[in-house]
């Protein structure tokens, strides 16, 4: 890519129209055949329309890029061919002239990235949505790993998200029920606060000063004299990618499952903190058999009395009594009140998006992710009238990211733990309930994850 990302409203909605048009031609051409051959073209549909989709989206990177990362989670309501495709949009996608690169850090900086560093490899390692990264080397020697902001992204998100909805029509052709709108108000409020660098390497800081020493948690070192707005030099950790996990055994991907459990769910009842950018690209397998949490970009604060309302909701679920849950889940804001509905038909519809605590152990599969997005996306039948009467929160589109998100991730490791027990630890203070929590809390500073 020799440009900056083209950024203009019209030009970032020609291409989705175009694909849009390529699509629905493709799928057309499926009625011309009948039986077998119809099956084989609809199965060929599905898979050139999902690496269509792919490319575009990673061409175009900002909000369309993400828009594919975020769909990429939802096991079990796209496609896996689909799927398939999208994922390599967690890791990698087209990355941008280097000559973009060096007008970044001048602008920036004033200097180009060899007058900075000892190194700098001009091919970077990943490339994401917002930006790609660079391995670098210090003048002090210390290998690091340097984040760059594409030129142009800044406009080209708000010009995406009037966009977005066609993108995941696209997906809809496939996944009847999916419903744009919670999607792309997620990506309004959590996109355009990664552009920020800055405020990243604050919340970076942050979580290194609580997890520093961890025995299973691993934060980058950020260095925020060298940093700006857009761009963000952070310590360079060595590791495999997470889509490695799937190929261990099942108890080593039980083990990684935890360990990123225990980061999402205790950073917010522990620290009032939420990191809600789950997918593949943010974590590291590091060789010592820590995690690495490399991406800091979508990070929420919270006050102790919206935790608290949290706690309270799951106390009430751990105690089977509905009614105080029906009145806890209205408190938080999850339910409108007056809902014309009785609480055990609110609870036969909405127990799924709590299903992975309500049994002492339970195994992620495909299935159940895909249950827990597919009654959140409802928008008819039974299901859909009720969901008209839930609601989520200002700040907290990064809960129910988190939650199906790792629902997605952990169903492509078939991961199996003891998730009740654990998350119990941070309602009622107990001692840890695993041999990895109390790995944790032998090495936490603080109250342990």
């Amino acid at each position: 890519m020799e440009r900056p990302i083209r950024s203009s409203r019209i030009r970032r909605t020609v291409r989705p129209a175009a694909l849009a048009s390529r699509t629905a031609l493709r799928w057309g051409s499926t009625y011309l055949s009948w039986g077998q051959r119809r099956r084989a073209k609809r199965e060929r549909f599905v898979l050139r329309t999902a690496e269509d989709v792919t490319r575009t989206m990673g061409e175009m990177k900002g909000a369309v890029m993400k828009l594919g990362q975020v769909l990429s989670l939802m096991t079990g309501m796209v496609p896996e061919e689909m799927a398939g495709q999208l994922a390599s949009l967690q890791a990698n996608a087209p990355p941008m002239a280097f000559s973009l690169v060096e007008r970044v850090f001048l602008d920036e900086y004033g200097r180009p990235p060899r007058a900075i560093f000892k190194k700098f490899e001009q091919e970077p390692f990943a490339a994401a949505s917002i930006g790609q990264v660079h391995r670098a080397e210090l003048v002090s020697g210390e290998r690091v790993a340097v984040k760059v902001q594409y030129p142009g992204v800044r406009e080209a998100i708000d010009n995406d998200l009037a966009n977005a909805g066609m993108m995941l029509g696209l997906a809809g052709m496939l996944s009847k029920g999916l419903d744009a709108g919670p999607i792309v108000q997620d990506l309004k409020d959590g996109i355009r606060g990664e552009l920020d660098y800055v405020r990243e390497a604050a919340h970076q800081r942050r979580f290194g000063e609580l997890y520093a020493g961890h025995a299973l948690i691993r934060v980058p070192r950020v260095y925020p004299e060298l940093s700006t707005g857009r761009v963000l030099v952070q310590e360079y950790i060595e590791g495999k990618p997470f889509s490695a996990a799937a190929k261990l055994p099942p108890a080593e991907r039980n083990r990684v499952a935890e360990i990123v459990f225990r980061f999402a769910f205790g950073s917010f009842y522990r620290h009032q903190l939420f990191n809600g950018d789950p997918h593949p690209g943010n974590y590291l397998l590091c060789a010592d058999g820590r995690v690495g949490f490399i991406d800091y970009g979508c990070v929420a604060g919270f006050e102790m009395i919206v935790v608290e309302r949290f706690k309270n909701l799951l106390k009430a679920i751990y105690a089977g009594d509905l009614e105080a849950w029906r009145t806890a889940t209205e408190r938080v804001g999850l339910l409108r009140k007056g809902a014309p509905y009785s609480t055990d038909e609110l609870w036969e519809h909405m127990q799924w998006f709590w299903a992975p605590v309500l049994q002492d152990e339970v195994t992620f599969t495909r299935e159940l992710a895909a249950e827990m997005v597919r009654r959140n996306a409802q928008t008819t039948g039974p299901g859909g009238q009720i969901n008209r009467h839930l609601n989520i929160p200002a700040g907290m589109v990064f809960l129910s990211r988190i939650n199906f998100g790792l629902a997605g991730l952990f169903a492509g490791l078939e991961a199996r733990g003891p998730w009740r027990g654990i998350v119990a630890e941070y309602l009622y203070d107990r001692p840890p309930s695993t041999e990895l929590g109390r790995r944790s809390a032998a090495s936490s500073a603080g109250p342990s994850v």
